[in-house]
């Protein structure tokens, strides 16, 4: 008779759940009624009622549970902590907690529309949103920031006398159809501890995988400047009127031990996280200024404004002036938008003007800030953005761009250079332009010095 009563009692709560519920609901309880139907014994029968929760007429965490279980696509699963509650409980009691977490209910609710979307109650203070659809992830993520953490009334609960109580939300997110519940627990409590107001779920090995690649890079970078195996190649800049070599830049490499040579960009953050940056530098003049010595051609050597702010590195730089001259050298200040005192950068420009140097200003044109600063320098080239140059005969805004940019050094007498040169038809456009210099593949690609001919 006990099992009966059960039963019935069960029954009855499910009826008036159905009654009750909306759409959604009504077809999760359809659903749960069929599993019942399949049940054997009474324990699978309580289970399965026990799927839903009392309080929000909401599917439970044993139903999320199932759900996950099932997936076979890609999902997005949102754990949603619901703040302030414990204060609210000793403030107000537990009725009006009970309330703010029914108000905070409905509100979710109101935002669910696909029926690929279900919102489950995990405990008293923790519901779940499951988007099985990819299509709809952003558009929930979307829904998470705007109208939920930054829409101050979702936030508010009024009473019965007209009292604002504020309770919002923290979430954990987790994409993936293996480990969701977990991966978004875990990306709460560290929303939680950060206070955040939400956190997606990183993949630690993932992140694991990166850190010793980044640690091999950094070990492979310290092993080649520990055995001056930095080492540069040369480009020629070329004379649009005659078609001749106006100098050589010289461009960072590091050589690998079985002869592989690496660009810049795998090694060239180490080194400055490494606070090696400026033994690098070094160690790559030194042997620029070897060959300098053993030619007669012009040379552009690269340095940024951490290097121009060192006096260590000021120091180097004079000595070396001093020891091998700098008329036929250029000094190529490279990412000028971290320049934050103009007048370290015009210090160094006197000092090297001193021997004879020129400067030149690398990437100009491309959205800076800095431009009326960079101008009243005492420069003698402007290196024109290479993303202008490259899309100059696609794109007319960067066509004006570089004409206006030409136009305005003439006017101050400094000269152009135009890199990215890489076809006949972007070299002719930029000379019919009226740029003074170009560089490029279309002309010659990075090469060591013997290349060249300049050992």
């Amino acid at each position: 008779m006990n099992d009966i009563a059960t039963i019935e009692d069960n029954l009855s709560r499910l009826g008036k759940l159905y009654t009750d519920g909306d759409e959604k609901q009504k077809l999760v309880i359809s659903s749960l009624l069929e599993e019942i139907l399949s049940c054997k014994n009474m324990d699978d029968i309580h289970l399965q009622i026990d799927k839903m929760d009392e309080a929000t007429d909401l599917p439970n965490r044993t139903a999320l549970m199932r759900d996950i279980s099932k997936l076979q696509d890609d999902a997005m699963l949102v754990m949603l902590h619901i703040n302030q509650l414990e204060p609210i409980k000793q403030l107000y009691g537990f009725k009006m907690a009970r309330e703010v977490i029914i108000d905070k209910c409905n509100k979710l609710k109101e935002i669910i529309t696909e029926k690929e979307v279900t919102l489950y109650s995990l405990n008293l203070q923790k519901f779940a949103i499951l988007i099985k659809n990819r299509t709809l992830f952003e558009k929930y993520l979307s829904i998470l920031q705007y109208y939920i953490f930054n829409n101050i009334e979702n936030s508010l609960f009024c009473t019965e006398d007209g009292e604002e109580i504020i309770s919002d939300f923290t979430a954990g997110i987790s994409y993936g159809n293996e480990h969701l519940h977990y991966m978004a627990n875990i990306a709460l409590q560290e929303a939680l501890s950060l206070k955040e107001r939400y956190k997606i779920y990183e993949n630690k090995s993932e992140d694991m995988s990166s850190r010793k690649a980044v640690l091999s890079k950094h070990r492979v970078y310290k092993e080649a400047l520990h055995d001056g195996r930095i080492v540069p190649y040369f480009q020629p800049i070329i004379d649009s009127k005659d078609g001749f070599v106006m100098k050589y830049e010289a461009l960072a490499r590091l050589e690998l031990y079985d002869g592989t040579i690496v660009t810049p960009y795998d090694f060239l953050d180490a080194a400055i996280e490494d606070n090696t940056f400026e033994f690098f530098t070094r160690q790559m003049m030194q042997k620029v200024f070897q060959v300098y010595e053993r030619n007669s051609v012009n040379f552009s050597i690269n340095l940024t404004y951490k290097n121009i702010n060192s006096q260590s590195m000021l120091d180097y730089i004079k000595n070396r002036l001093d020891k091998y001259g700098g008329d036929r050298i250029t000094f190529e200040i490279v990412e000028t938008e971290e320049i934050d005192d103009y007048e370290v950068v015009e210090r160094f420009i006197n000092m090297v003007k001193l021997y004879g140097s020129k400067i030149s200003i690398d990437d100009f044109g491309s959205g800076y800030s800095n431009f009326t600063n960079l101008i009243k320098l005492n420069i003698d080239f402007l290196k024109l953005d290479g993303t202008l140059i490259s899309k100059i005969l696609t794109d007319e805004k960067s066509r004006f761009m570089v004409k206006g940019l030409i136009e305005f050094a003439k006017s101050t007498e400094i000269k152009t250079v135009a890199e990215f040169v890489s076809s006949y038809e972007i070299a002719q456009c930029v000379k019919e332009l009226g740029v003074d210099y170009l560089q490029g593949y279309y002309y010659g690609e990075p090469k060591r010095a013997l290349f060249y001919g300049l050992e």
